[in-house]
């Protein structure tokens, strides 16, 4: 299954029919380029204001369908972290007034790990970071000079130690960064984006 965020709107393309039977509050659309092109448009032009509202694309083979609908836009990859430290809390950073994890585009020549490395070193201020594990990507687009554009984001689980200084990069639009416990911490009532969101409720469902 893949969930593209598009206007903060999710389109899920899945062949699980338990998918379909529990699709509740999700128009479920035919898998046909005119029906997709329809439903991408749809979102783009929704009202943000509206919640637990979506699309489902019903597939037989949800990479060849993924892929179709990737040809619609212009793709870029990213990369970036859930940075925990020795207390299992997670890292956080305020963006342009909402909380937003670390990440950034992938330059020229860079690998994503890499990538992924110097976003958060650069965003939080920190000295020592260590990958642990690969831990999912996300998908979400936007408009950038009158082109779509689909950003690719690969994220990755890591761990530094908390007696660190903490300094935004206020270039970023980063006007805080901050530990908060994962025990008490609830993505549902969080000021975040919704792709943001449904990364840390799969992080914290582990």
């Amino acid at each position: 299954m893949y969930k593209i965020f598009i206007n903060e709107f999710p389109l899920r393309i899945t062949n699980n029919e338990n998918d379909f039977f529990s699709s509740g509050t999700y128009r479920v659309i035919d898998d046909d380029d005119a029906s997709i092109l329809s439903a991408i448009e749809m979102l783009e032009n929704s009202d943000r204001s509206q919640t637990d509202f979506g699309i489902m694309v019903m597939t037989e083979n949800v990479e060849n369908t993924f892929s179709r609908i990737s040809k619609l836009f212009e793709s870029i990859d990213a990369a970036g972290g859930l940075v925990y430290n020795e207390l299992e809390e997670l890292l956080l950073i305020k963006r342009q007034g909402k909380w937003d994890l670390p990440k950034g585009k992938v330059d020229d020549g860079e690998t994503i790990e890499r990538a992924a490395l110097r976003e958060v070193t650069e965003e939080c201020g920190l000295k020592e970071v260590e990958i642990k594990e690969f831990f999912t990507k996300t998908f979400h687009t936007y408009f950038l000079n009158g082109k779509r554009i689909l950003k690719i984001t690969h994220w990755f689980k890591m761990y530094t130690e908390k007696n660190q200084t903490l300094v935004p990069q206020s270039e970023e639009n980063i006007t805080e960064v901050k530990w908060f416990d994962t025990k008490t911490l609830d993505p549902q009532t969080l000021l975040t984006y919704n792709s943001i969101r449904s990364i840390l409720v799969a992080a914290l469902m582990h």
